[in-house]
C-alpha cells in the first residue's frame, strides 16, 4: 500500500525522551526511560526500510526548540515521548506543542494521556460507566484508613511501565500496607494507589484505530513458573531487567488460549475503555480475568513499542511485521 504513494509520503521524525538521571524513584527506573531511544531507532529503521525518509531525535526538555529545524508541511512526528526531564507527568504536555506548531503526530492527544496517567481517576471514570475494575483507594499517608480488602497491591498513582512495582508491592497485612504506602509517597512523591489483588489470569488487549478501533489478538502473561499466587504480577524487573528471573519467566502468549466467548468479553471491555478514555491511534488495555469478570487494571495510551513488547507481539500475531506495524500507526495519525 505504501509503495503506491511513494511520492506523497511525509518525512518521519521519531521523537523520544532522552533521560540522563532519575528525579524520583529508584536508579533502576532509568532503564525504561532510556529504552525509548532504542525503540525510536528501531522504528526509524523499519520505516526507512519501507522507503520513508526518517530521523530519530532525542529530546530532554524543550520540545518546541527541538522541532525548530523541521517544517510541519514536510515532517510528521512519530511520538515516543513518555517524559520530559525525567518527569512522566509532563508526557501530556507534548501533544499540545505539536498541535500549536501544526504537526501531525502519532498516538494519543493530551486529554487521553492525562486521564489515563491518573490511575485512580481512570478507575472511577470507567466504573461510573459500568466497567469492572478492582476495588481501590488513593492514600496520601501511611496511617490513612484503607477500605480495600487484603491482599492488595500498592502502586504509584501516576506512573507507568510498572515503575515502583516489586514483589513487596503485594501486601497481606496492615503493617506491610503502611510500609509500602510510605515507600511510594516518599520515593515517588505522589499518593499511593492501593488496589484489590485480583488472583486471576492477566491479559493485554492491544487496540489501534480512531473512531472505529480494532482489537489485535489478545496476549496472556504466563505465570506458571510462580507457584505463589501473590507473586503472579508484572514487576518492573519482569519488564525491564533482562538478567532477572522474572524477565525470563513471564512470557506473553499471543494469541491467548481462551474460549471465543471470553475473548469477545475481553475485547468488548477493552474497546469500551479505549473509547471512553478518548484514545486514538493505539493503546493497550490491561485486564485481569476472575470468575468470568474482566477487571480493567489500566489503560496505557502510550504503550511500549519495543520489538519484544506486548503491543508488537499482538501486531505480529495479526500479520504485521515491525516496519508495517509502525507504518500502520503512522497512517492512523495521518487519517
Amino acid at each position: 500500500m505504501a509503495a503506491s504513494r511513494s511520492d506523497k509520503r511525509p518525512a518521519v521524525l521519531v521523537l523520544y525522551n532522552q533521560v540522563d538521571a532519575v528525579i524520583k524513584g529508584e536508579s533502576i527506573d532509568l532503564i525504561s526511560d532510556q529504552e525509548t531511544a532504542r525503540v525510536a531507532h528501531e522504528i526509524a529503521a523499519g520505516l526507512t526500510g519501507l522507503g520513508y525518509r526518517t530521523q530519530a531525535l532525542g529530546v530532554r526538555q524543550d520540545v518546541a526548540q527541538a522541532l525548530t529545524p523541521y517544517s510541519p508541511a514536510e515532517w510528521v512526528v512519530f511520538n515516543l515521548i513518555e517524559s520530559l526531564a525525567g518527569d512522566s507527568a509532563l508526557e501530556q504536555t507534548v501533544p499540545p506543542i505539536y498541535e500549536a506548531l501544526g504537526f501531525h503526530y502519532t498516538g494519543n492527544r493530551a486529554p487521553a494521556m492525562a486521564r489515563c496517567l491518573d490511575k485512580a481517576g481512570t478507575k472511577a471514570f470507567l466504573a461510573a460507566h459500568g466497567l469492572d475494575t478492582p476495588r481501590y483507594a488513593l492514600l496520601s499517608a501511611p496511617d490513612e484508613p484503607c477500605p480495600v480488602p487484603l491482599p492488595a497491591i500498592v502502586k504509584p498513582s501516576a506512573e507507568d511501565a510498572s515503575v515502583g512495582i516489586t514483589y513487596d508491592s503485594v501486601v497481606s497485612d496492615a503493617s506491610a500496607l503502611a510500609r509500602r504506602v510510605a515507600y511510594i509517597i516518599e520515593r515517588y512523591r505522589q499518593p499511593a494507589l492501593v488496589e484489590e489483588f485480583i488472583d486471576g489470569r492477566e491479559f493485554n488487549c492491544a487496540i489501534w484505530g480512531n473512531e472505529q478501533p480494532e482489537s489485535l489478538p489478545i496476549s496472556e502473561i504466563s505465570f506458571e513458573d510462580f507457584p505463589d499466587p501473590l507473586q503472579r504480577i508484572l514487576t518492573y524487573e519482569s519488564k525491564w531487567v533482562e538478567d532477572s528471573f522474572a524477565y525470563h519467566h513471564t512470557p506473553g502468549i499471543c494469541p491467548a488460549r481462551v474460549e471465543p466467548e471470553t475473548a469477545d468479553r475481553l475485547n468488548r471491555a477493552a474497546r469500551e475503555a479505549y473509547l471512553l478514555t478518548g484514545c486514538r491511534g493505539y493503546a493497550r488495555v490491561d485486564i485481569r480475568w476472575r470468575d468470568g469478570t474482566p477487571f480493567i487494571m489500566e489503560v496505557n495510551p502510550n504503550p511500549s513499542l519495543a520489538p519484544e513488547g506486548g503491543f508488537v507481539r499482538a501486531a505480529a500475531a495479526s500479520g504485521f511485521d515491525y516496519a508495517h506495524m509502525a507504518e500502520r500507526i503512522l497512517l492512523l495519525a495521518m487519517a
